[in-house]
């Protein structure tokens, strides 16, 4: 399950968690005033933090 947190870097709502209920904590926050970090540096070819995978498919592989 996600959570609402606000990212270290720009400050906006952002989410934390496995990123299948973004729409569930962040409905209520338009999308141009949510956190778009991790867009951009995947849209420059680098992983985002973690490889844009949760914890639980860092450690179970999948």
């Amino acid at each position: 399950m996600c959570r609402r947190v606000s990212c270290g870097s720009c400050g906006k709502p952002s989410f934390a968690g496995c990123g299948m209920h973004i729409e569930q904590v962040l409905g209520d926050v338009p999308k141009a005033q949510r956190c778009r970090c991790r867009e951009e540096k995947a849209a420059g070819n680098e992983a985002p933090e973690g490889g844009g995978q949760s914890w639980m498919q860092r450690l179970f592989g999948k």
